[in-house]
């Protein structure tokens, strides 16, 4: 591939339409934007449609894409792409303006910070009316050199000092200021963002691959620091910057008109060219921004299952898919890049061409007897100072379309709403509960058109009643205690605790009467003490409870040989205790909440010996007065319960206790006698 380059074709300025070609190997969704950009008015589409069949008069650019030396590698799962071109007409150009998809959704963020905004834009009008100043300083202080009044001199430099340090002063004031801001919202919109993930569906998060999550985690931690940064370079650009290009323009036109209309002639030329350069980097930066977030997830996804990469001997093949999605981000991050170095150098090369341009006319200017040296001074003074806030509304455009795709992929996360809501001032509390669960009818599918996964359960559970619900593997059995949980809503049927519609009561009090201890235990970074108390803040712990709940779940011995006792950090997961210990910690946990109704996935298959008789003595005194639903695994556990619930199909086909069932020599019998599926059997039935 070649070297970067323009080439412009003859078009009549006046009412131009743009058009721009893009010859680069990107992905076809990061590069038709002529044909099917999100959020382009379908008038737009047609016009750019319009224009690659070539009506009207264009301006074209042709930028080939980016040096290599190697091939890249295809990221998995997508071809090299044909090349494509699109095109961009100047109506299009109101539909690139910086952030204009995710401005509304940050300016709800951006209202608490007014005051420090405000205070900012002063400071910036401060160093701006400094500057305003200092310009026919130096033209006075040129003249006086040259006079060699050295009164006046030592007069006027110590005017210019201060007025410089004024202006420092204050544009020290306004960027500090404008930081606050910046990482203020950044901070608000990182929560905001966080607070919307942990409150979205559970169907959501069980949809998504540990790659998917990891690329969520990227996207609030990194993503959430870039939106920061393009933040803070808009809301510089927004009046600072064209603060002091007013000013200058201003100055500059009381001392020449002429040579002012002159250089100011260039700048909406030079604003196209930025504004398309600036799409162009957008989609760069998309594209980096994607191959960074697929890196990250993959690195997520794969170190969490080191023994099975170990186990299968697979270092080689994961060392190889990485170096793939390294060499892709790579490429992704040299474009645009390349393209970040090669917009300066046009706005420079714009810039020395008006220079010449401009000292050729104001000699004639000077000629004409309507100017003098000191004007002449005063004028290149404040077109340097000009210049300065263009480099910056440049530098800042294209910081924030930079940014404008981190913080599209971060408010990405807030587009979609939960559907089972707690809307806590309609909704009762669930109170004094006993227990008693009712399944009147249920049925659910996990969407409108699947397979109902339960199909007309109807059972009834009395207070402080042991269940276990056995069956073979995709039974339904998981899914029936997630409904009672309410972590998904039945698509038909009613489900009742102490003949309340749980539909109708609010979520957290729900759940602070229905626990569940899960197969897979969870422990969080943090104390013991703050994962048995989890979801109570430090400071309202109850430390007595703590250590009851500990001593009845055979956790308090093992917890006191810890290094720091109850305030050792368990790390990330627990992973310094034992399978068994963090089995016991859980168990302490839903002790602690004192719930009513207990989930139990009976998880004691994979313990040795001592550590299964210390969880199997734990869970007897946590099922002690509380309705109890076993998703059980073996023999022992089912002999336990009260009744048995036996689910095949979604269906609840048989119910009755381990003898009855036995002797009806049904389903539940062949599985008994089979050992096979959940049941295991490892003790002779009674």
């Amino acid at each position: 591939m070649g070297s970067t380059a323009f080439a412009a074709l003859p078009s009549s300025i006046g009412g131009c339409a743009l058009h721009l070609d893009l010859v680069s190997p990107l992905p076809s969704q990061y590069r038709k934007v002529g044909s099917a950009a999100p959020g382009l008015s379908l008038e737009t589409r047609r016009t750019w449609r319009r224009r690659r069949r070539g009506r009207g008069n264009a301006i074209s650019f042709l930028i080939p894409a980016a040096a290599s030396s190697s091939p890249i590698p295809a990221a998995p799962g997508l071809s090299s792409p044909p090349k494509e071109n699109f095109s961009l007409d100047a109506a299009a150009l109101l539909q690139f303006l910086p952030l204009s998809k995710t401005l509304p959704k940050i300016l709800p963020l951006l209202r608490p910070q007014i005051p420090r905004i405000l205070s900012a834009w002063a400071c910036a009008a401060v160093s701006v009316s400094a500057l305003y100043a200092f310009v026919p300083q130096v033209g006075q202080l040129s003249s006086l050199l040259a006079a060699g009044d050295l009164v006046s001199v030592r007069r006027k430099a110590a005017m210019a000092i201060f007025l410089i340090s004024a202006k420092s002063l204050a544009q020290y004031w306004q960027q500090a200021l404008l930081w606050e801001v910046a990482l203020g919202v950044t901070c608000d919109v990182r929560c905001h963002v966080f607070e919307t993930v942990l409150r979205k569906d559970m169907s959501y998060f069980e949809g998504q691959s540990g790659a998917a999550k990891g690329d969520i985690a990227y996207r609030i931690t990194a993503e959430a620091d870039a939106t920061g940064e393009t933040i803070y370079a808009f809301l510089k650009m927004v009046v600072p910057c064209f603060l002091q290009l007013a000013a200058m323009a201003g100055r500059m036109l009381s001392l020449s008109p002429v040579l002012s209309f002159a250089t100011v002639s260039v700048v909406p030329c030079m604003s196209v060219v930025i504004a398309i350069l600036g799409e162009q980097l957008r989609a760069l930066s998309k594209r980096g921004q994607d191959s960074i977030a697929r890196l990250s997830a993959y690195v997520n996804e794969v170190l969490p299952s080191m023994l099975i990469v170990k186990a299968c001997a697979a270092e080689s093949y994961e060392d190889e898919r990485f170096k793939r999605l390294a060499v892709i981000d790579r490429q992704a991050h040299l474009m645009k890049k390349k393209m970040k170095a090669f917009i300066p150098e046009i706005i420079t090369g714009a810039y020395a061409a008006t220079g010449v341009v401009l000292f050729a006319l104001g000699a004639w200017v000077i000629s004409k007897g309507n100017f003098d040296g000191t004007g002449m001074v005063s004028f290149i003074t404040s077109l340097v100072l000009l210049i300065e806030p263009i480099q910056q509304i440049g530098k800042a455009y294209n910081e924030m379309k930079q940014g404008e795709p981190a913080v599209e992929r971060l408010f990405d996360l807030t587009s979609s709403f939960p559907k089972i809501l707690d809307e806590e001032a309609s909704r009762r509390h669930l109170k004094n509960v006993i227990g008693d669960v009712v399944f009147d009818n249920v049925c659910f599918s996990y969407g409108a058109t699947s397979p109902r996964v339960l199909q007309n359960i109807n059972f009834h559970v009395c207070a402080g009643e042991t269940v276990a619900l056995v069956g073979p593997s995709g039974g339904g059995k998981t899914t029936l205690a997630k409904l009672l949980l309410r972590l998904y809503e039945p698509t038909q049927g009613n489900i009742l605790i102490d003949g309340e519609n749980i539909q109708g009561v609010s979520l957290e009090s729900l759940r602070q009467q229905v626990a569940i201890v899960p197969q897979e235990t969870a422990l969080f970074t943090g104390t013991v003490m703050e994962n048995i108390a989890y979801g109570v803040m430090s400071n309202d712990i109850d430390m007595k409870r703590v250590e009851r709940a500990a001593t009845m779940a055979n956790a308090d011995e093992f917890i006191r040989r810890l290094p720091d006792g109850y305030e050792t950090n368990l790390g990330e997961r627990g992973s310094s205790l034992s399978g068994g210990q963090r089995q016991r910690i859980a168990i302490a946990r839903a002790i602690y909440h004192g719930p009513s109704i207990l989930i139990l996935d009976e998880a004691t298959s994979a313990l040795d010996n001592r550590s299964e008789k210390l969880v199997r003595e734990a869970l007897e005194q946590l099922m002690i007065g509380r309705t109890v639903f076993i998703i059980a695994h073996r023999l022992e556990t089912v002999q336990k319960a009260a009744r048995i619930f036996l689910l095949d199909g979604g269906k609840l086909v048989e119910e009755g206790t381990h003898s009855s069932l036995i002797a009806r020599g049904g389903q539940y019998a062949s599985l008994f006698s089979a050992g096979r599926d959940d049941i295991r059997p490892q003790l002779t039935a009674k």
